[in-house]
């Protein structure tokens, strides 16, 4: 997995690692989950990685610690995730297995999806975090942040993810691409519901950036395959997207941006079956 979108936090916790100075519980935040966990399990890896001589954010993946964690079998490192909620007999059952002395000096246990906690659960939790002990590491994963206790996060190191796995920006562009010939159907023959249609689809700012990175692409791609009176109407359809993204770029809301290319497009009667071509 790539992490160059977070080296800011990997360099962070190398110091931390070299220091010897962990904290005794993280708060990981990330919108891709695929991410965050392969973020987290090459944390751990780093932590207990035998071959990790210079203390880094690196593991071997091929001695008999990272095997194990790998394979979900390391003794101690402990895993707590639901598809529906973490109950407080869960937490209650961890604190049982953690009452156990470490086989190799240090303890780490991982609750992934912390929104999903029951009141009880995260009360139950909450104890466990005042009285940390100093051969246990918590590392706590959740995507939204404002679903958590308060108190559950000032007593945690908070790190921020921005990063996303391949197979992620795969399907999003997959996604978007899907979006976009849709939007140019319905535009054909009722533009008025196609623009509808796209201000549901692309709720975000995130989803608008994306869009307006592809439609430039889509465009600079185009000129080459088309005639004369094409290009004229492919340049007017690139003069509003770089205007949109002029806008972006100067922090005007983004629904506000595409509201106004959508209506520009259509009031101008822009040609926008070259978007599907190919």
């Amino acid at each position: 997995m790539n992490f160059s979108k977070d080296t800011i936090v990997i360099k962070s916790l190398t110091n931390t690692l070299k220091t010897n100075k962990l904290s005794h519980a993280y708060l990981v935040i990330g919108e891709d989950s695929l991410y965050c966990d392969e973020f987290i399990l090459s944390f751990v890896k780093a932590i207990f990685c035998l071959e990790n001589k210079n203390n880094e954010f690196f593991s071997c993946e091929e001695c008999k610690n990272c095997h194990s964690i790998n394979h979900s079998n390391y003794i101690d490192f402990y895993r707590l995730t639901s598809e529906s909620s973490i109950k407080k007999e869960e937490i209650q059952m961890l604190k049982s297995d953690l009452s156990v002395k470490s086989f190799y000096g240090k303890k780490i246990y991982w609750i992934k999806d912390i929104e999903k906690m029951t009141e009880q659960a995260a009360n139950s939790l909450l104890k466990f975090l005042e009285e940390p002990e100093d051969d246990i590491i918590a590392i706590l994963s959740c995507k939204n942040i404002s679903a958590v206790l308060p108190t559950i996060i000032s007593r945690c190191q908070q790190i921020k993810l921005v990063g996303q796995s391949e197979n992620t920006e795969i399907e999003k562009n997959e996604e978007l691409i899907h979006v976009v010939n849709e939007y140019v159907r319905r535009y054909i023959n009722k533009p008025h519901l196609a623009n509808i249609y796209l201000l549901e689809k692309l709720k975000t700012k995130d989803d608008i950036v994306d869009l307006f990175k592809h439609l430039s692409i889509k465009i600079n791609n185009s000129y080459t395959e088309n005639n004369l009176h094409d290009a004229l109407n492919i340049s007017r359809v690139q003069e509003k997207v770089l205007l949109a993204v002029t806008d972006l770029n100067s922090n005007v809301n983004a629904t506000l941006v595409l509201e106004k290319f959508l209506f520009t497009v259509l009031l101008e009667n822009n040609n926008l079956e070259f978007l599907i071509r190919g």
